[in-house]
């Protein structure tokens, strides 16, 4: 049978199905069934390749081998690959994957054709990658050679030719495809008998195949039906998609009928209902653009597809109201007849889609219902659909005006870009010329005149500047992508493309990428993320390397992510195809082979890196190692050689982790000699980040600098090391004493810590100057101080021991008006964030720069100077063409009324003069512009590099100016107290950087008190108890379009509807603060309540959804019983349901020190409902539903938001009463929990120490059955690493402990099993008082001696084990056996408010350390399950390590 292909008429012949079968041999996890026509990957979710599988028989010509893909799973990226191999498989070598054939192969990889290997095409029309369960993917070869694709019986066009005769189908069941089954195709060969004898015997005798004709099964079949789409019906024309002439009443059509627009938008929502002017055609995209929206209705644009004919359909006011032959996307959901289906679809929510975003729909030929935004497929929305489909838009709500966009074909569109991208460009004709004649056209005889700029075609938050030689995204503090570049032609071979980074801000992750694409700037749909496109681009991310999306190297090179300014990257092809990336000029590898030419360069300014500059080789200069590395003169700095996460600057003075908030390790440092005997090495604390747990660690070791491998922490290092970590001296690794005297835990910025080895071997360790005892004993000489910038600790300096001599000779002596201070070495005063527009702020803020013109450069110290502190700057780099100078000067505009909007910011010092102001320009000093003092010194007009000049207020009130350290003398008069200091960057003066130190109140140096070390997490359903500062915080007036505020922004209400109605923060929420809201009124008219979490979107940035949920980035929103984070559903949670909150009740987030979200009911913490929350956030608060009203609570109500109601004073029976409200209302009524009140009661008659428990009532929990029941919560947990199994102590009530700071350290709250140990009220305050369970015979502070309990294990005990050492601590997982009788002795109690009589048991909630104990059966006597969580065998845990068991709670039940 043939096809004629100009009518699509079949000829008379008759047409045979061909049954063919796989290869007996395949890759080696293949798996054949179905008598060898189903091929199954093994494995598939652990291994993604071996899974290639070859034809049994030779391909006769224009035969299809045609398969469909069975199973399919999302572990992998990559899918199916096909082809034809001229290579006998019983002969062959399988590799991993079909583009590992390397000889008389052509594969199909995703949209790339391979020959051997190498890319001959890069987008067929085919895409692979994309296709889905149940499409069927044919290959054949055409008699005169050509392999084609075919993809659901659609010919693809030709993949390749001049392809050899005798050829095999290879399928490869790679990646995501996990299994095909061949199927029957109906194959054109011509029944002429004798045609067909003689080709058979020509077959024969050509290659001597009669397996062939004996493997293959022919049937006859008689009256084939084609199927072609759309056939049995009247076919789609080929007209453009416009909009049909009948549409709602309210519509117009205009621009040709490509736009439609709805009438009377601000009093009318609905009658918007257009139409497509033709049928759908199968694998035709339907594409709208929003032209406008109006803020005024909820809802929005709907789309999808009808069988109604517009012809004859009676508009319905909304196309949701049609109940037949109808699939729509509305909001987020699918609906069909008007009917929900599908509830949450695709990553976007209609509602939320701004002017200029895209939607468009699609019928697959398979049936399935694609919808896609700005051209991203959202899946399938709905299967079988009809074939005869008009597309459908209803302009609805806020949706006012929309218009048709030109949709190409894929195979049309890839062969316009292969005519559009190859044949004009000069590159193209370049290399075609030394192709056909390279005598003539000699390599390299043409080369580009110009190098390479950035094209000014780029992304939406880029911008190219300097000539095209510079690009940076303007509001780097407020976007983080969006920014992508692309070089004005393509890169030639062999042909150094180089930038380099000139500006990183730390707020955010990532950093630039860099790479090759063959999309033409011009052409390209520029992605927020390069990494997104998925054809034609190489590229280099973190230390990584990725082709069209997907990564190919996962570990490769430095990581671009750590680079600073000043560092440079540069990409190369070379002439071999391969691609190499290099690091300041250090090549890093080959990342990538047969990398076609005539690739333009891209650059992608993400994250952290806000700008680059191209440079070429003659624009820098390589910096010696002399001009890093100070001479060694015996002066002690850091030396050059240190961790990979580590920057050293100022002559080797100053070290810091750059990535501070991404990076917590490879941050170790050391010195640059050995220390003296009695020498003391000192540094200061100059930067921490409040991100990660633990802080900068100590210590010294006889490993020199050049012999160390720097590990990635201190604690690895495991020979000649003696170290300080928190409060634990280590040797080698190894802890010799775990409560030292300094715990560098508890360090903060400014403090300052030494380290020096006395000649009797012993070392010492210092803080801010006070000797804090021997560490250790017999560290050997010639030893070198090594310091870890580990955790919290970002920034350090060495303190000069001179400076720190006097520091220390005067530390008692120096006082002035703020009391006793000191300028601490090395702490360095900053620069204002605020500064002028053209001033560039490094090096921690002690650096600034003047980026363009003279002027707009005025900026000002962060903090008001005290009096006598000088702050000086020097001189860093002149400009010579430029008139005037640096203005130096003091004022009393304080810098933070600028970044409130209070105020602007002048063009120069000399112009200000809202606020006092005093400077020095030239020779005239200046106040508010006027001159008060001619002729003061001419010395600063003549400023040169390296010169420094400061400026100081004297108690007195006069401004003292100091030129290189000289005072030039009194400068003004009668200068305030409170007063910033000014410098303007101005004329010829083009950079500064800080050379002063700031001034430190002695107490704020002094080294921690006891009680300041104790503050610590009580429990891990607690937070930590250290005084936090409040911040005020108020609704923002930026909210949803429903919401009013009141009561300064206190109260927000919702004025009509359900929704609309979100509210966020105005500022910030600080860590470890509670934001907590009261609901004032509450409806029953509505479903569901509030909802609340924490964006990490700006107020000011933010567009307000509907609703909360509806936000796709950055957001974690807590809605009923269940968390959502970027709008889709995450896990619920077994604590209260937000739905039934009540008037008056309140409900509150707070982000913990470790980015833990935590949910509070009632001022209850529910426990963490979410992780990782990044820095800043804002709180969120939808008063959704039911919600109508809520105020913030403010810290008058208490620091959990519920008042401490305050009983009156009771003296009965003595006792004096002061009990706290429970923070557990049941109902949220305002009912008090009466039992929790009775177990204070009782605590109180036993007359501990309050300073043994925590003060704030919310670590305290009861266990009630009402309690339990209303918190929901579950009977047991998991607990430690690794997690063992514990039950919770239902019937008793908890009352926490305060711990020491080594908890935390020691992770105990998270890394240690949960357990509890019954025992009597005599030993309860012997426990306390020695902070730790007892062994029998140990003797306690008051000389007594804890006892065995009778009935454990006792020696006349039948069921102890033999030799059984009894003299141990027991503690148990199962609250049910350690409260027994046997360890929890009861006793009587006569309640001080009721009089009535009860039995009470007291225990203790502890926890074990992992490995540190033996876990044991009951050793009680019974013969029944104790409790149904925890096995009998296991429900005993017993240990001699008394450190290994940490009691954290009382345990108090009264019956």
């Amino acid at each position: 049978m043939q096809i004629n292909k100009e009518n699509g008429d079949l000829s008379d012949n008759m047409a045979t199905t061909v049954r063919r079968r796989f290869h007996s041999r395949h890759g080696n996890l293949v798996l054949l069934t179905n008598n060898s026509r189903t091929a199954s990957r093994n494995e598939p979710r652990q291994e993604f390749n071996n899974g290639l599988v070859i034809s049994k028989t030779v391909l006769k010509d224009n035969e299809i081998f045609e398969v469909s893909i069975d199973k399919k799973v999302e572990t992998w990226s990559g899918s199916i690959e096909v082809g034809i191999t001229s290579l006998d498989p019983g002969n062959l070598e399988f590799p991993t994957s079909a583009t590992g054939l390397s000889e008389g192969a052509w594969i199909l990889s995703g949209s790339t054709v391979l020959h051997n290997g190498e890319a001959i095409l890069d987008e067929y029309a085919c895409d692979l990658d994309s296709c889905c369960i149940g499409d069927h993917i044919g290959i054949q070869r055409t008699q005169n050679g050509e392999l084609h694709i075919f993809h659901n019986g659609v010919d693809k066009g030709v993949a390749a030719s001049d392809l050899p005769a005798r050829v095999y189908a290879v399928v490869d069941l790679y990646g995501k495809c996990t299994q095909v089954t061949l199927i029957h195709t109906a194959n054109m060969v011509p029944n002429n008998n004798e045609n067909s004898s003689s080709s058979e015997a020509e077959s024969d005798d050509n290659h001597g195949n009669r397996e062939e004709d004996e493997d293959t099964e022919v049937e006859e079949v008689e009256d084939v039906v084609v199927a072609v789409d759309n056939a049995s019906v009247s076919l789609p024309s080929n007209d453009a998609l416009l909009f049909h002439r009948r549409h709602g009443t309210l519509i117009s059509i205009i621009n040709n009928g490509r736009t439609a627009e709805r009438g009377n938008a601000r009093d009318e929502f609905n009658n918007g209902v257009v139409m497509t002017n033709r049928l759908l055609r199968s694998n035709e995209l339907f594409e709208i653009r929003i032209d406008k929206l109006i803020d005024k209705w909820s809802g929005s644009i709907e789309i999808g597809v009808t069988t109604h004919n517009p012809d004859t359909l009676d508009f319905p006011s909304t196309m949701t109201n049609l109940r037949s032959g109808t699939i729509m996307m509305s909001g987020c959901g699918i609906l069909t007849n008007g009917k929900g289906t599908t509830r949450e679809y695709g990553e976007f929510d209609l509602d939320d889609l701004a002017e200029g975003d895209r939607i468009g729909v699609m019928r697959k030929a398979n049936g399935d219902l694609h919808f896609f935004i700005n051209g991203r497929d959202q899946g399938r929305a709905a299967s079988n659909a009809p074939h005869i489909i008009f597309g459908v838009v209803d302009l609805y709500g806020m949706a006012v005006k929309v218009t048709i966009l030109e949709w190409i074909p894929p195979a049309a569109h890839a062969m316009a870009s292969f005519i559009d991208h190859r044949v004009p460009r000069l590159s193209y004709l370049r290399s075609l010329a030394q192709q056909e004649l390279p005598n003539v056209f000699e390599a390299g005889a043409w080369e580009w005149t110009d190098k390479p700029h950035f094209h000014d075609t780029c992304g939406i938050h880029a911008q190219v500047i300097n000539n095209g030689l510079t690009a940076h995204r303007p509001n780097a503090m407020d976007d983080f992508n969006n920014a992508v570049v692309l070089t004005n032609r393509p890169i030639q071979t062999d042909e150094m493309f180089e930038i380099r980074i000139d500006r990183i801000v730390d707020k955010w992750a990532g950093s630039i990428e860099i790479g090759l694409t063959k999309h033409a700037p011009q052409e390209l749909d520029f992605p927020s993320t390069m990494t997104n496109i998925r054809s034609g681009t190489w590229m280099m991310t973190g230390n990584g390397i990725m082709h069209n999306g997907s990564p190919i190297i996962d570990e490769y090179g430095l990581n671009l992510d750590r680079l600073r300014e000043r560092d440079r990257i540069g990409v190369m092809r070379k002439r071999n195809g391969d691609l190499h990336f290099y690091i300041n000029g250090v090549d890093q590898g080959i990342a990538a082979t047969h990398v076609p030419s005539n690739l333009f360069a891209v650059v992608d300014l993400y994250g952290q890196a806000t700008q680059a500059t191209i440079v070429q080789p003659g624009d820098y200069q390589v910096e010696s190692p002399g001009i890093r590395i100070p001479t060694d003169d015996g002066t002690l700095r850091f030396y050059h050689l240190h961790g990979r996460n580590v920057k050293i600057s100022n002559n080797g003075v100053r070290a810091l982790r750059p990535s501070a908030t991404g990076e917590f390790n490879d941050a170790i440092i050391m010195s640059n000699r050995a220390l003296r005997d009695g020498e003391r090495f000192e540094i200061v604390i100059e930067k921490m980040v409040d991100r990660w747990s633990g802080s900068i660690e100590a210590g010294v070791t006889t490993i020199s600098p050049e012999e160390l491998d720097f590990p990635s922490t201190m604690t690895d290092l495991d020979h000649d090391t003696w170290m300080l970590s928190g409060a634990g001296v280590m040797k080698d690794g190894l802890m010799l004493n775990n409560s030292y005297g300094l715990d560098l835990d508890t360090l903060h910025e400014g403090s300052r810590i030494g380290i020096v080895r006395l000649d009797d071997n012993t070392l010492h360790f210092f803080l801010n100057g006070q000797d804090m005892g021997i560490a250790c004993t017999d560290v050997p000489s010639d030893v070198y101080a090594v310091i870890d910038l580990y955790g919290q600790c970002a920034q350090v300096s060495l303190v000069p021991p001179t400076e720190l001599d006097n520091h220390l000779q005067h530390m008692n002596s120096r006082t002035d008006s703020h009391g006793s201070v000191i300028a601490v070495p090395g702490l360095l005063h900053k620069f204002h964030t605020v500064c002028g527009s053209n001033i560039h702020l490094s090096e921690d803020l002690a650096v600034a720069s003047r980026v363009r013109t003279f002027d707009h450069a005025v900026t000002f110290s962060s903090k008001p100077l005290r009096s006598e502190e000088l702050f000086e700057v020097k001189v860093e780099k002149i400009a010579s063409q430029w008139s005037g100078t640096l203005h130096i000067g003091l004022t009393t505009l304080n810098p933070d009324d600028i970044s409130e909007g209070q105020m602007s910011l002048p063009v120069t010092a000399n112009s200000l003069r809202s606020k006092d102001t005093w400077i020095v320009q030239g020779s005239q000093v200046k106040h508010n512009g006027q001159i008060v003092k001619d002729n003061y010194s001419s010395a600063l007009e003549r400023l040169e590099v390296g010169d420094t000049v400061g400026v100081k207020r004297y108690p007195d009130g006069s401004m003292h100016v100091f030129l290189n350290g000289e005072n030039l003398g009194v400068a003004a008069l009668d200068i305030p107290k409170t007063i910033h200091a000014i410098v303007d960057i101005y004329g010829i003066v083009e950079s500064v950087g800080i050379t002063s130190s700031a001034v430190m109140s002695l107490e704020s140096i002094k080294p921690p008190s006891i009680s300041s070390s104790s503050e610590e997490e009580s429990d891990k359903e607690g937070e930590s108890t250290c005084s936090i500062p409040v911040h005020p915080i108020h609704f923002h007036n930026n909210h949803g379009k429903n919401i009013g505020l009141c009561n300064e922004n206190m109260t927000a209400s919702r004025t009509a509807s359900y929704n609309q109605a979100v509210v966020i923060s105005d500022c910030p929420l600080p860590r470890r603060q509670l934001f907590e809201v009261k609901l004032e009124k509450v409806t029953d008219e509505w479903t569901s309540s509030v909802k609340i979490g924490v964006t990490s979107h700006s107020p000011d940035r933010l567009g307000f959804p509907a609703s909360a949920s509806n936000i796709k980035r950055g957001t974690w929103i807590v809605q009923g019983d269940a968390v959502f984070q970027n709008g889709h559903k995450v896990r619920t949670f077994n604590g209260p349901n937000l739905d039934q909150l009540k008037e008056g009740d309140t409900v509150g987030i707070m982000v913990d020190g470790q980015s833990n979200l935590h949910l509070y009911v009632y001022g209850r913490d529910c426990g963490i409902v979410a992780d990782h929350i990044p820095n800043p956030c804002y709180a969120l608060v939808d008063l959704y539903g039911q919600c109508v009203e809520v105020s913030i609570v403010t810290e008058e109500l208490g620091a959990a938001g519920v008042p401490e109601e305050k009983e009156k004073a009771s003296f009965e029976n003595g006792l004096k009463e002061n009990t706290p409200r429970s923070l557990f209302p049941i109902g949220g009524n305002g009912r008090v929990c009466e039992y929790q009140n009775l177990c204070i009661r009782f605590k109180a008659t036993l007359g501990l120490p309050d300073a043994y428990f925590e003060t704030n009532p919310k670590f305290n929990k009861c266990y009630c059955d009402p309690c339990r029941k209303y918190q929901g919560t579950s009977e047991y947990g998991d607990q430690g690493d690794p997690l063992q199994r514990y039950t919770r102590p239902f019937g008793w009530c908890k009352f926490a402990i305060k711990l020491h700071c080594r908890a935390e350290t020691l992770n105990v709250f998270d890394m240690w099993h949960m357990a509890y140990h019954g025992t009597v009220l005599g030993a309860v305050r012997k426990i306390l008082d020695s902070g730790m369970l007892l062994l029998p015979g140990d003797i306690t502070l008051g000389g007594g001696s804890p006892t065995e309990q009778s009935n454990h294990l006792n020696e006349d005990d039948t069921h102890k084990p033999k030799d059984f050492d009894t003299k141990q601590i027991f503690v148990s997982p199962s609250m049910k056996y350690a409260g027994c009788n046997v360890y929890s002795r009861q006793q009587q109690f006569t309640d001080p408010k009721t009089k009535r009589v009860c039995t009470v048991s007291v225990a203790f909630q502890v926890r074990a350390r992992p490995n540190s104990y033996t876990m044991g059966p009951q050793t009680i006597g019974v013969n029944h399950s104790i409790d149904p969580y925890i096995e009998n065998s296991k429900i005993e845990w017993f240990t001699k390590e008394r450190s290994a068991i940490v009691p954290c709670a009382l345990l108090i039940r009264v019956e």
